[in-house]
């Protein structure tokens, strides 16, 4: 994991056999780099052999909310790799990418952009080669081997059970799983067909595992699993799921459909009694692991090496499949392989050239898959020779119209398509034997009236095929034998003289399963009713459909209904059934009496103004009440008053897992007295909301039934005073809430405690003597509390007791976010005279100290509490010698303006021992923060080591795994820790910063301290990113104060010069902005970089209102000051008032950085930026060169060879461009220039200086009829844009014509030229 958080890793490669745990190994990744809040989003995809880029587009679009517009893959990924680089700016993704089989580029194909530029992004990627993974560019890679002995071991056992230890089973036990080579598949594969079964099974099954090798060991091993199925039609089944695409979600409908025209269920009678024996089937093939679970609900998945087996089993049986892409059927053409098969599935990446007929006289099933509903034509006769042709499916085609030989498949029982954009369909009206027609995410505008011919049809789905205009009215009145009916996207009820009404449905009389949505309730008939439904999804009310997996699973009955109405004879039956009920808007609707049903699963009651009372038994005997109930929202009710009026027997509402309770504002009690009635003994998820009248949430003797909640959040109750009201008598700790994982308390605005106290008096009599009643007593405890989170609690003042044992009560907790609590002054009172239950720490150094820790916390994120001053009562900093957090990751500090100190500096280690693990602190408007470390003691403390500087033993505070320090807003804050107007000096290190952000430290003149030793510069050698705005007082990034300068990491001879450089050397990303006295980064020069400092990695360079700056780079004999040009992407200069230049030309000679450019007849070194693509110079009054101060940017002794982009905005002293010269290097520039933009420079005259004789080849010399002058060309340019140039006469030749024939440029390339908004510009012709 901890390569994860490393920023100069991008992709990193897992590979590893077939069936040895990748995919599982990578979900342990998702769900460990979750825990520990790694990643603020997380995208796992597959791309399998045979990669469908869209669906994998479509799956993170779906996660990210984007929608495309875009029709063509590569559209698509350009538009979402900018939507994730946009992410990226505040957000860090992980992409988890399963089963790559070959080299892919993940930016161009699929929109994942990563590398150096994208620091946020990280790819974890599996493969079954490591030769693919360094393809890929992976680094580090790893290997997943087979499980060890013990591990193997007891994977089998929790399979087969305590058996396996028995005396005649656990020799053989452990030979089989010997034989299974420490293979998670194989060892499961053998487990499940074991269990329960005699000795002899087992015996078989080490006959049978022969292998030589894990190949033919997972072989083996699948073929026993595969045998021992058992029940009817598992192994045809189990065949069927080969012929979907690798790594595919496969839905059960899907699955049931192919199968019942395929034969199977042939001993069901209904299609209701088929779709179960289906679900049956498929739970066996998972609990035999030849399936495995699907993170959607009603769909599977089959692993990629079980899939090869089944296509394997298939292709030799008599069943003999066939599945692959088009250029296998190029083979099965030409091996005549069709004649013989009875099942054919077919991807289809680009059109093939199918056959006049396909001599398929055994072929059963078809399954045609296409991409992007590419245009299929089929042969008129293709389907002739199909006589035994019982299912066909068709996904992701474009037909305008099916071929004449349609009407030939007699034998026709199944007919799908599924993604397919469809015109003329009406020769299906000729298919007398379907059985069953789906049209599925179809683009198709209306069913052809000559369906109704399809009297045998049992089921008919139009589900989302959202352009569907007509479903004629004799359809659905023919089809008489319709046992299923899916068509909820269809809205357009009696809309016209022809299509369907609700009315239509009550000739459907062998109707069982039905799903609609109908957007008006007047349309529902008064006498329809359904009494055979076993299968439904209906909604009525206009817009109310939303589609909800998680809702949803909990049931095959579903209805939701918004009416104003009584409702109808209908819905009351199905009221009366179903297994999820949403009732939304009803004014009809008293109580829930009614409806209360055994079968209920889930109930979410909104807006229904009527109710008082849920439920309400006061007229009738003590009653059993949704006893199978787990979900119960009730919302937006203004008069409820109680869940439930009267008695009700234990039994009730006692599966009750989530209860949701929001905008009830005459709600008086969330429940009642459970030791009379119902208790809500499995409750896991509670949340309450805008219930303004709720004083409290639970009483004393409800909550000890809680003992499953898991996750509790209060909201937005106004009146609400305590959550528990009681208090029970003695000192011990009760654990009231025992699995308590979350607990979030927001806007609360009268919340005082978490429990109310017996005594009012005597907490009123407190409170106004000054002692501060603590929101948690001593009483309770959490002992699996994880994140807790308040905010705008006006009435805490203390958040713990003094007697409370933390060891007891908050032993888990991992996340601690406080926001907007007024009138919190401290958490807990140590100077109390209450008997104080602490643990003890052993003894540092013969001093032993009392101290609380916080031993799992992680997280902490203190904002806007505007008198809260430290963790313990009357302490100097937040932290003291009191408190410890020995696994805090990351800190976050905003608003607290009283806040002094972070960490009380102290000689032993308590105050420090949360330093090891911090890898991120943030603090930002702090308004008196003076140091993070308080310097009032004499003696500093080391953390984790002692660092020795030079003759220096002073002990250092040291962070060791710090990368990210964000401070922002600190007018007081003078210094880390010695107040010196020094940020960092020799007292504190940070080996492991990688970014560094300074925002209005108003106070701070030097970030770093100069000195003779390493440990101030210690932070130096990961430094990534420097980011300093607006901190006024700044002088130099580096104090310039001593004699002497350090070496960080070593000493770059420079020409003679043995001076000590401070070197940067991973820094890439340097932004100053807004810092009007700074002057230079290391000495007080006007100049930002000189000989003293080196950065060999940077990239990227932007610097804004830098008032004082000269010169950015100084020009030397030597090579330092210019060691940063190498790798130098991108250099921003904006508003610079006083630059001159950007390379000093005070001296004499210039330096060749990367290697001295030779000009003809010039030896002059020449400064390269080599990797530079990107100049933007805006605002620079003063600027009159690049280098030499001629008034021409660009002169012979700079080059850019990789500039793409240069833009000049109000560089007002600028009269060229480039410098026209006979030799080659000031036009070097020129090759990969494509965009030019140059606006508001008052003074350009020429953008290429004409006062030589001669012009210059950039690339070679071009003969313009007979002239062999040279021609300056731009070969790649795309785009000029010139605006507000009032002096500019010509690109070259000052003869009042902008291009002449002494620039060249590639037309087919050029795509912009402006010469906008010039209103004074001389130039008379815009091209000659």
């Amino acid at each position: 994991m901890d390569v994860l958080n490393d920023k100069n890793t991008s992709i990193i490669g897992i590979w590893g056999m077939g069936g040895v745990g990748k995919t599982t190994l990578l979900e342990e990744i998702r769900r460990q780099a979750g825990e520990k809040k790694l990643f603020d989003m997380f995208f796992m995809v597959t791309v399998s052999q045979t990669p469908n880029f869209e669906s994998i587009q479509q799956k993170i679009a779906d996660m990210i909310g984007l929608e495309f517009t875009e029709k063509t893959p590569e559209a698509k990924a350009e538009r979402l790799r900018w939507r994730i680089c946009e992410m990226l700016k505040e957000k860090k993704l992980l992409f988890l990418v399963d089963g790559v089989w070959g080299e892919i580029d993940l930016e161009k194909k699929v929109g994942i952009p990563y590398g150096e530029n994208y620091k946020g992004s990280r790819i974890v990627l599996t493969s079954r080669s490591r030769d693919v993974c360094d393809q890929m560019g992976c680094k580090p890679t790893y290997q997943v081997e087979g499980l060890n002995d013990d591990e193997a071991w007891g994977l089998f056992k929790g399979i087969v059970g305590e058996i396996v230890e028995s005396a005649d089973r656990k020799h053989i036990a452990k030979r089989i799983v010997g034989k299974c080579g420490g293979l998670p598949l194989a060892i499961k594969a053998v487990a499940n067909p074991l269990k329960e079964k005699s000795l002899s099974h087992w015996e078989v099954c080490i006959s049978e595992l022969k292998g030589q090798n894990l190949k033919s060991v997972v072989r083996e091993a699948l073929q026993f699993s595969y045998d021992y199925l058992s029940k009817p039609y598992a192994k045809e089944m189990f065949l069927l799921c080969c012929l979907f695409p690798e790594d595919e979600v496969i839905d059960i409908q899907d699955l049931f459909r192919l199968g019942l025209g395929f034969g199977l269920f042939q001993n069901t009678t209904t299609l209701d009694t088929a779709m179960a024996e289906a679900d049956v089937l498929v739970d066996y093939l998972k609990s035999s692991s030849l399936l495995l679970e699907s993170d959607r609900e009603g769909s599977v998945l089959m692993h990629d090496v079980i899939r090869e087996f089944a296509i394997s089993v298939a292709s030799r049986d008599k069943h003999l499949f066939l599945v692959g892409t088009h250029q296998e059927f190029i083979c099965w053409k030409r091996n005549h392989a069709f004649t013989r098969c009875t099942a054919v599935s077919l991807q289809i990446d680009v059109v093939p050239e199918f056959p006049y007929e396909w001599e398929c006289p055994e072929l059963e099933l078809l399954k045609l898959e296409g991409k992007d509903k590419q245009p299929l034509v089929l042969p008129s006769n293709i389907f002739k020779r199909m006589e035994k042709l019982r299912v066909l499916s068709m996904t992701d085609i474009q037909m305008m119209s099916l071929p004449a030989s349609f009407e030939d498949l007699k034998s026709l029982r199944t007919l799908c398509f599924y993604k397919c954009l469809l015109k003329d369909i009406s020769i299906i009206g000729e298919l007398k034997n379907l059985e069953i027609l789906s049209f599925c995410d179809c683009d198709i505008e209306e069913l052809p009236k000559e369906i109704e011919k399809l009297t045998n049809l049992r089921f008919l789905e139009l589900t989302n095929c959202k352009n569907l205009r007509l479903v004629p009215s004799s359809v659905i009145c023919n089809l008489s034998n319709l046992e299923g009916l899916y068509m909820r996207s269809f809205s357009q009820w009696k809309v016209g003289k022809d299509n369907a009404s609700v009315e239509d449905l009550k000739k459907l009389s062998s109707l069982v399963a039905l799903e609609v949505c109908i957007p008006n309730d007047n349309l529902w008939p008064d006498d329809l009713v359904f009494r055979n439904l076993t299968r439904f999804k209906i909604s009525v009310g206009d817009a109310f459909y939303h589609e909800d997996e998680h809702l949803f699973s909990h049931s095959s009955k579903i209805l939701e209904l918004k009416t104003n109405t009584t409702f109808k004879e209908g819905f009351n039956m199905l009221l009366k059934i179903a297994g999820v009920i949403h009732i939304e808007g009803t004014n009809a609707l008293h109580n829930l009496n009614e409806y209360n049903s055994p079968l209920l699963k889930c109930l979410i009651i909104k807006k229904c103004q009527e109710m008082k009372y849920a439920i309400d038994t006061t007229k009738s005997a003590p009653l059993i009440v949704f006893p199978l109930l787990e979900i119960l929202e009730i919302c937006d009710m203004d008069n409820l008053q109680e869940l439930y009026l009267g008695m009700l027997l234990r039994e009730s509402f006692g599966e009750l897992r989530k209860l949701i309770l929001k905008g009830l504002p005459q709600l008086m009690n969330v429940w009642k007295n459970p030791t009379e009635h119902a208790s809500l003994q499995k409750l896991r998820v509670l949340g309450v909301s805008c219930c303004h009248k709720l004083k409290s949430i639970f009483s004393l003797y409800m909550v000890r039934d809680l003992v499953q909640l898991q996750e509790m959040k209060v909201s937005q109750c106004e009146a609400l005073e305590y959550i528990i009201d009681g208090e029970r008598n003695g000192d011990g700790h009760e654990n009231l809430f025992p699995q308590l994982n979350r607990l979030e308390l927001e806007n609360l605005p009268k919340l005082q405690r978490f429990m109310s106290s017996l005594n009012a008096l005597a907490t009123s009599a407190n409170c106004g003597s000054g002692v501060l009643e603590p929101f948690f007593n001593n009483q309770i405890a959490f002992p699996k509390l994880e994140f807790m989170i308040f905010s705008n609690i006006d009435g805490v003042r203390e958040i713990w007791t003094s007697k409370f044992r933390l060891e007891m009560s908050f032993p888990q907790l991992r996340l601690l976010n406080l926001g907007s609590l007024l009138n919190l002054t401290h958490f807990w009172n140590m100077n109390s005279n209450e008997n104080i239950h602490m643990e003890i720490v052993p003894a540092v150094e013969d001093n032993a100290r009392r101290l609380i820790e916080f031993p799992c916390l992680q997280y902490i994120t203190l904002e806007k509490l505007p008198i809260f001053e430290s963790f313990q009562m009357g302490g100097h900093a937040l932290f003291d010698g009191k408190v410890a957090f020995p696994s805090l990751k990351r800190l976050t500090l905003s608003s607290v303006p009283k806040l002094m100190h972070v960490w009380e500096n102290m000689d032993g280690p308590p105050a420090h021992v949360s330093l090891q693990n911090l890898i991120s602190l943030d603090i930002g408007y702090c308004d008196t923060l003076k140091n993070v470390v308080s310097c009032e003691r004499d003696k500093t403390m080391a953390a984790a080591e002692e660092i020795e500087v030079g003759r220096n033993t002073a002990e250092v505070i040291i962070f060791p795994a710090l990368e990210t320090i964000n401070f922002h807003n600190l007018p007081n804050l003078t210094s880390f820790f010695a107040r010196n107007g020094t940020l960092f000096d020799e007292k504190v290190a940070f080996p492991s910063l990688k970014e560094l952000n300074l925002y209005g430290v108003h106070k701070l003149m030097h970030v770093w301290e100069n000195m003779d030793g390493r440990p101030a510069h210690v932070s130096l050698q990961n430094l990534f990113s420097l980011d300093i705005v607006d901190c006024d007082t700044l002088k130099n990034v580096v104090s310039c104060e001593r004699d002497k300068t350090v070496a960080v990491a070593e000493e770059i001879e420079a020409q003679g010069n043995t001076t000590g450089l401070i070197i940067f050397p991973a820094l890439e990303v340097i932004h100053f902005h807004n810092l009007p006295n700074l002057t230079s980064f290391f000495v007080e020069n006007g100049t930002l970089f000189d000989e003293k400092v080196a950065f060999p990695n940077l990239k990227q360079l932007k610097l804004y209102g830098v008032h004082k700056l000269i010169h950015v780079w100084e020009n030397m004999d030597g090579r330092p000051a210019h060691v940063c040009l190498q790798n130098l992407i991108s250099l921003d200069i904006l508003e610079c008032d006083n630059l001159k230049n950007v390379v000093s030309c005070e001296k004499d000679k210039t330096v060749a950085v990367a290697g001295e450019i030779e000009v003809p007849g010039n030896t002059t070194g020449v400064i390269i930026f080599p990797a530079l693509k990107m100049i933007y110079f805006r605002n620079l009054p003063n600027l009159t060169s690049f280098f030499a101060g001629n008034g021409t940017l660009i002169d012979e002794k700079v080059a850019f060879p990789s500039l793409k982009q240069l833009k000049l905005y109000g560089v007002h002293k600028l009269i060229h461009v480039w410098e026209n010269m006979d030799g080659r290097p000031a036009h070097v520039s020129l090759q990969n220039l494509i965009s030019l933009d140059i606006l508001d420079c008052d003074t350009l005259k020429n953008v290429v200086s004409c006062e030589r004789d001669k012009t210059v080849t950039v690339t070679g010399e071009i003969e313009v009829r007979g002239n062999t002058t040279g021609v300056i060309i731009c070969p790649a340019l795309e785009m000029i844009h010139f605006r507000n140039l009032t002096n500019l006469t010509s690109f070259f030749a000052g003869n009042g014509t902008l291009f002449d024939e002494k620039e060249v440029w590639n037309s087919e390339c050029l795509t912009t030229s402006q010469n906008c908004g010039a209103p004074k510009s001389k130039s008379s012709h815009f091209v000659r």
